[in-house]
């Protein structure tokens, strides 16, 4: 099937950039991409995907993905695959917008940027998420396959969950640097 999107949906996800280059209704659901741009100090809640392996493709930046409770930092060129299941955060320590592509298999996880950003007529300006944001994103992950996941407060809380995380994941993340 041939596609051609030269003016791809730009959302404000959060106040995040995030622009669909490819939807599931152009694959059958069999895939989605989009291009997400992290700005500096931004972070992703510690969250899994129930349904979708994640593939992220670093263009620009840097950005420290935490996977399964071991960090790995990853550069402009890196490749990482999230499995599905695996619980996932993205810190933006660096100084400048990270940009990077994600790509979902099978689809769905456009469905859920679509729930919860509102689409823009131009580009987005880089804003913290306001409360409304988040209420959106925690209303939108209700009723989709991604999983936010809550940080314990307590010290036995937190070693049970790190031993939960390590032991949850159906496959160790794939991370490769191209240079």
């Amino acid at each position: 099937m041939f596609m051609l999107n030269d003016n791809p949906v730009e959302y404000d996800f959060g106040g995040s950039r995030a622009r669909l280059l490819v939807s599931g209704n152009h694959t059958d659901d069999a895939y989605c991409m989009l291009e997400m741009f992290s700005p500096a100090g931004r972070a992703t809640p510690m969250h899994r995907h129930e349904n979708e392996e994640e593939t992220l493709l670093m263009l620009e930046g840097e950005l420290d993905a935490i996977v399964d409770g071991t960090r790995h930092r990853l550069l402009a060129g890196s490749t990482v695959v999230l499995p599905r299941g695996s619980r996932h955060q993205l810190i933006n320590s660096g100084a400048q917008t990270a940009r990077y592509l994600v790509i979902c298999t099978p689809a769905g996880f456009d469905r859920f940027v679509d729930a919860c950003a509102d689409a823009q007529s131009g580009q987005v300006v880089p804003h913290d998420p306001t409360d409304a944001d988040k209420a959106r994103m925690r209303e939108a992950a209700s009723r989709s396959a991604s999983r936010f996941i809550r940080r314990p407060r307590r010290l036995e809380d937190a070693r049970h969950f790190l031993v939960s995380q390590k032991n949850h994941s159906r496959g160790r993340p794939i991370i490769k640097r191209h240079r």
